[in-house]
């Protein structure tokens, strides 16, 4: 199969119905010689903060010299940013081919995640990576990612209400969901504080014999400063060395410190992951779409995915702490239909003067006429318009008196909102 074709095939699986299950990856793994155990993994999962952990994970990895494969998801811009090894993404021809023999192991059609992921198990294999970081697409107990035996570590950053016609609707069944990546004998870690989620991320632990290792709610890290131009916040430890975080938002901190604590479990296994490639990584990470920030023509865009209640209340809570909080601005909204879209604009409403809906590029973006009622409903004192392409939206933007636009509800709109200020791929 030709690489043109295998994508073409690959393009064509994406879909908005979800199927979720192990027994479609058991097959074509075992078809394709296990490569899902040719390298030690980290397993993350949770509603937020998973991207930003593997990101993190992915770099004080690489800082303590090890070769690494990160499998993320989903993409700004192109489909090979989902697969990366020592930060680089795969090319489209490499992806095509890893997708041919992927198809060609296949005895009932994969799902597109599905072939994404065992594709990202061969390249790992592949490139004889030492060790891989893999992101959870949906949930974790059924998750195609979880076909990995026997991981380093398994990690849950934190648990909120998101994807709930899957994964249930209160926080213990969804922290269930999630709790189902754990393994006996392996590390659990997880920075969650709510109690019902925490509970049973316990329970989890202790039915699969995993070995628990929550953060303490409290952390001694303190905020020491942020330097908004950089894109930075510097932290100051009880008993120990500040270190600062290449990422803004407070919820970083608590990332951070499951990161370090999870390099602590690394160390504890035998892999060599010292301290200072712990400061070096935090320091040097980088994930564009989280409250990135995006200088063209002397004005400001921040960028953030914001992509479910818990996504944009971290959002606004980071804006308010801005030095933009009390500047004029324009927010360009998109979200998808499928999310909680009323309770994340019931969050942002607050902070909104006026907003230029759109519709993200994803065949499961929310109608923008839709969405802009909503906003109407939520904020009636604001200024709402439509522009359905993302382009336009901040074309428009860019023409105006406004120097500063927040775009927020979807990575798929932050993708592309991106590519129209700067071009290129992250």
């Amino acid at each position: 199969m030709t690489c043109g074709r295998a994508m073409g095939v690959l393009a064509a699986r994406q879909e908005t119905r979800v199927r979720l299950g192990l027994a479609r990856m058991r097959r074509v793994l075992a078809r394709l010689g296990e490569p899902q155990e040719a390298a030690p993994a980290i397993h993350v999962a949770g509603t937020n903060g998973k991207g930003s952990v593997c990101a993190m994970l992915d770099r004080v990895l690489r800082e303590a010299g090890l070769r690494v494969g990160l499998y993320t998801s989903p993409h700004l811009h192109e489909i090979g940013e989902r697969i990366r090894v020592d930060g680089r993404r795969t090319s489209p021809r490499v992806l095509g081919r890893l997708i041919g023999r992927v198809l060609a192991a296949e005895t009932e059609p994969l799902t597109y995640f599905e072939l994404l992921t065992a594709a990202a198990f061969l390249h790992f294999r592949d490139a004889r990576v030492d060790v891989a970081v893999l992101e959870t697409g949906l949930g974790g107990r059924l998750d195609a990612t979880n076909v990995v035996r026997r991981p380093l570590a398994c990690v849950v950053p934190a648990i909120g209400l998101d994807h709930t016609d899957w994964l249930g609707s209160t926080l213990r069944a969804v922290a269930r969901e999630k709790g189902g990546i754990f393994k006996r004998d392996v590390p659990a870690l997880t920075a969650e504080e709510k109690p019902a989620a925490l509970a049973e991320l316990r329970a989890c632990a202790r039915r699969t014999g995993a070995r628990w290792r929550p953060l303490p709610r409290r952390l001694g890290w303190r905020l020491a400063g942020t330097d908004w131009a950089r894109g930075s916040q510097t932290v100051s430890r009880t008993g120990g060395r500040r270190l600062r975080i290449g990422l803004l938002g407070a919820a970083q901190l608590r990332n951070a410190a499951l990161v370090a604590e999870t390099a602590a479990a690394l160390r504890e296994a035998g892999l060599r992951v010292p301290e200072g490639a712990v400061l070096r990584g935090l320091a040097r990470v980088r994930w564009p779409g989280r409250f990135e920030l995006l200088r063209r023509g002397g004005k400001l865009a921040i960028l953030d995915g914001a992509h479910n209640p818990q996504a944009m209340d971290q959002f606004c809570r980071t804006l308010r702490a801005s030095p933009w909080a009390d500047e004029p601005k324009v927010f360009v909204v998109g979200m998808l239909r499928d999310k909680d879209y009323r309770s994340m604009l019931r969050r942002l409403a607050p902070l909104v003067e006026k907003a230029v809906v759109t519709r993200p590029a994803s065949p499961r973006a929310l109608d923008p006429e839709r969405l802009a009622r909503e906003l109407r409903a939520a904020a009636p004192w604001a200024e709402v318009r439509v522009l359905p392409e993302p382009a336009q939206a901040l074309e428009s933007w860019l023409g105006n008196g406004m120097a500063v636009a927040c775009v927020v509800g979807s990575f798929y709109l932050v993708g592309a909102a991106r590519a129209a200020l700067k071009g290129g791929a992250a």
